[in-house]
Order: structure tokens, then sequence, then C-alpha cells
């Protein structure tokens, strides 16, 4: 083997931005890899400097609870170069979104947008002009501003070329910091690295809240579970909805037929009754034409 660098956090004092680790946050080994932002628990705080050109811009499209369109904002990024001002800017009510909700930083680092109103309006982004140097990306890339930048995230994640090519090229082992100078730090037989990875479901980690699920603190084994679960309620509760509308329409049908449709037997019924009426009228007007005869002949 050669030489190489191995990076890990102190066990009693690690590194931790918005969560992460340094090789975590940086993806200095990562295992799947992506061409765009994926988290959005940025680590940024108010007084970050966020790396955007002032005058460059995005626009917003806010629409009401029937997709009708309410207003479209172009929104500049102000001068000032902290987030605290991009935040303002985009919260402003003359030239930003402040009308229709409001942009809140968390602690964390994640930009979230909350409607005003009742029901308050949706927003989506029409377009993103801005650019962060040196990273390239977007205001909305970064933040995962809108749903559409946030479902099209998973659309960038692979797995790193080298190691599906060929994975005996995953690191298994975990490094030895206690191991002298000139040493081994890393064995061929620790296979640690590997039973860390297999127990990576059961770890915990912060899901935000997507359609019915709150997200919050939870291992990717359980999300993955209950958001499996969900799914499949819904398919039982959206099945069953199927079939009580076929069991439905089934039963309007037949009464509809029964309503419209010809019995043969009935009708039958019908004609004789309409068939006697009309030999007992006709006898009736026979037996006038007699009696007018018998009285003409009288006369």
């Amino acid at each position: 083997g050669g030489n190489g660098v191995a990076i890990a956090d102190d066990a009693t004092n690690p590194s931790n931005k918005a969560g992460r680790g340094f090789s975590h946050y940086f993806g200095l080994n990562d295992l799947i890899t992506t061409d765009r932002p994926a988290i959005y628990d940025t680590g940024l705080k108010l007084n970050s400097p966020h790396g955007f050109t002032a005058g460059e811009s995005m626009t917003f499209r806010f629409t009401g609870p029937t997709g009708a369109k309410i207003r479209d904002i172009e929104v500049s990024v102000p001068p000032g170069g902290t987030v605290d001002d991009l935040v303002k800017a985009l919260n402003d009510s003359a030239t930003g979104v402040g009308r229709y909700g409001t942009f809140v930083l968390g602690a964390d680092g994640v930009l979230t947008f909350n409607g005003s109103g009742n029901p308050a309006p949706t927003m989506s982004v029409l377009g993103d002009r801005t650019t962060q140097v040196p990273s390239g990306i977007s205001v909305t890339e970064m933040f995962g501003i809108g749903a559409g930048v946030r479902a099209s995230r998973a659309d960038g994640f692979a797995l790193r070329t080298d190691i599906r090519q060929s994975p005996s090229k995953l690191a298994l082992a975990q490094l030895n910091l206690s191991a002298a100078a000139g040493t081994p730090a890393l064995s061929t037989g620790d296979g640690r690295g590997a039973l860390a990875l297999a127990d990576a479901g059961e770890r915990t980690a912060n899901f935000q809240a997507a359609g019915d699920s709150t997200g919050g603190p939870l291992s990717v084994s359980r999300y993955a579970s209950e958001l499996a679960g969900d799914i499949g309620g819904k398919a039982t509760a959206s099945k069953n909805r199927k079939d009580s509308s076929s069991a439905l329409y089934a039963e309007a049908t037949a009464r509809q037929t029964s309503h419209e449709g010809v019995n043969l037997d009935e009708e039958l019924v019908l004609m004789t009754t309409y068939q006697q009426a009309f030999n007992a009228s006709a006898r009736l007007i026979q037996a006038a034409k007699d009696m007018y005869d018998t009285l003409l002949g009288m006369a």
C-alpha cells in the first residue's frame, strides 16, 4: 500500500456543524455522491456571509388553493452580504414576499417559508438567476426553497464509480488513533467499519416534515418503515374508496335500468288490460248506437 489520509473526529469533543462532523460536512469520504446540494441544514447563522452578488434575482409565484395564480414576485439579492440581509430582503413587504409569508432561518441553518393567511398561499420558484461564489449554486438550491428543488435532489445521488467498479476498495477498517508513529493505524482484518456501515440504518437522523409526516429525529430504518406503512395505509384507503364507489355506481346503474328498462310480462299485462278496456268501450258504443236506432224507429 501507500500513504494516505484518514480523518476522524475526537471521540470526546468531535467537530460538529449542523449535526455533522468535519469529513461529513465537506464530503471528504462520501460513499454516495451528488451533483447538487442534498442537505439543507446549512449551519449558517444570520451573521454568516452568503456569497451571492448583489443585484442577482429570483422569481417566486404564489397560488391559491385551486392553483390559480395570485402574483409573481421578483426578489433581488441586496447589498450587505450576510444571510440576515438576504432574509430581510426576502421578507420585505414591498419588494419581497412579506405580504404572503415569512422566511425564517433555524438554529441549524435551515431556511423555512411559513405562508400567512388561512388557507396560506402556495409558493413555487419560477426562476433563480443567483450564483454563489465559488460553489456556483443558487439561493434556492442552497436552502432547498421550493418543492421542485427538494423533490429533484434524489436524482443526483450516485454510488462512487471506483467503489461500484471494485467493491473491494471500500474501506472497512477504523483508524486506530493510539497507534505509534511508524506503525500501522489500519489493518486488513479490521471489520469494525463494515459493522458500523451495517448499523447505519439504526442511527438517528433529523428528518424534515414532508406530506403527512411530521419528521423529527428518527432512525433511517424507523423512518423507512413508517413511510412504507403510511403509503400502504393510504393505498388501502384509496382501494376501499374505489370499491365503495364501484359498488355505489353498480347499484345506481341497476336502479336506473330498472326504472328505464322494459319488462315484457308487465307490458303484456298492461296491453291485455288496455284491450279489455277497449272492448268494453266498443260494446258500450254499440249499445248506444242500437238504442239510438231503436229510438229513431219509434219516431
